[in-house]
């Protein structure tokens, strides 16, 4: 079973992001809140923990402490779980470093987004290039698994930018990376300057992910997810239990819980206010039908390269040649480079076939 624990707060607001957030340090009110949560769940073996947010890397020494403490009272933690915590390069120091070594945090990935200054910028980033570079050979140097999380195809971005990123990362070795297309969200700044059509948006998006995939794939990553690449035996083990539909369990606001044998998803609200006055948590309910899972699992299987052939056959029969155009068929189906631009249109192509 995998943690998610969602802390939502930040320095800053980014203009594209949608996660639930709200801006300033770490709430002691919410950590209480948190513990209240964790503390009272239904225990069990777990072998994955993530921090996400948010930014957890602004939890202050005392605040992981609590956490940690909480979290081992409650549940069985695996003497070799993966545990994860998401960090702001600014963040990825050799103080913070010594600190989450000593509650057991093993893997890092750090928001670096683009080394190039002026992307930066266009990404309401504060951080520097050489903070980013710090950070990734920080967490490095100190034992951990480091991955790097990417944005691609944003405002102004060429070709050459991107390729330069991608560089810059394969050099260093990192164990993971994350690179991602940008996505304009609703209820995000990006959203507001994209509909006045203040965004200078790449139109070439299918040659980002060719040169993306090309370049990584040629360093010894394998692309185990539409927007995810590790190194043999790097994956990330918390996300892919998401992929797989497997059993974990979300705390704080927003946060996501999934039982499989329930077929039932659980969302945190929304809102800190009420996470922290309101107890038990306020959660909306998602029951899955048989058509629901029948699309859940198509979508996730089909993004992680999980499904075979066969799998799939299960669900819709068999594929027309028009549709199998777009997969490498191996022991699974993965989505060429040239297609993960349009995955979503393939997905709803797959599914509307019974």
């Amino acid at each position: 079973m995998g943690l998610y624990i969602h802390i939502p707060f930040c320095r800053k607001i980014c203009p594209y992001c949608d996660f639930y957030r709200k801006r300033g340090e770490v709430d002691e009110m919410f950590i209480e809140a948190l513990i209240r949560e964790i503390g009272n769940s239904e225990g069990g073996k777990v072998d994955t923990i993530f921090f996400g947010g948010g930014t957890p890397s602004l939890l202050k020494e005392h605040q992981l402490d609590r956490i940690f403490n909480t979290i081992y009272k409650t549940f069985t933690i695996d003497e070799n779980a993966e545990i994860t915590i998401e960090a702001n390069p600014e963040d990825v120091i050799p103080y913070k470093l010594r600190i989450w070594k000593s509650f057991g945090i093993n893997r890092i990935s750090v928001g670096v987004q683009t080394f190039k200054d002026e992307g930066l910028k266009i990404l309401g980033r504060w951080h520097t290039p050489k903070q980013c570079m710090d950070a990734l050979k920080n967490s490095l140097n100190y034992g951990f698994n480091t991955n790097a999380d990417i944005i691609f195809a944003y405002p102004e971005q060429t070709l050459k930018d991107f390729e330069r990123d991608l560089i810059a990362l394969v050099n260093l070795r990192l164990h993971h990376i994350s690179a991602y297309s940008l996505q304009i969200e609703e209820k995000t700044l990006y959203h507001y300057w994209y509909k006045k059509g203040d965004l200078n948006l790449p139109e070439n998006l299918k040659d980002f992910y060719v040169l993306r995939d090309e370049i990584l794939t040629s360093y010894g990553y394998k692309r185990y997810e539409i927007s995810n690449f590790a190194l043999l035996g790097y994956e990330c083990k918390h996300n892919l239990k998401y992929w797989k539909r497997e059993k974990y369990l979300g705390f704080g606001p927003s946060a996501a819980s999934f039982y499989p044998e329930r077929k039932l998803r659980t969302i945190n609200i929304a809102s800190l206010s009420r996470y922290i006055k309101e107890f038990p948590t306020p959660k909306e309910y998602d029951f899955l039908d048989e058509e629901k899972e029948r699309i859940e699992r198509i979508y996730l299987g089909l993004r992680a390269n999980l499904m075979s052939l066969k799998e799939l056959e299960r669900f819709i029969g068999r594929p027309s040649k028009d549709l199998l155009r777009f997969f490498n068929i191996k022991e699974t189906l993965s989505v060429k480079s040239e297609y993960l631009h349009i995955f979503d249109r393939i997905v709803e192509m797959i599914i509307s076939t019974k």
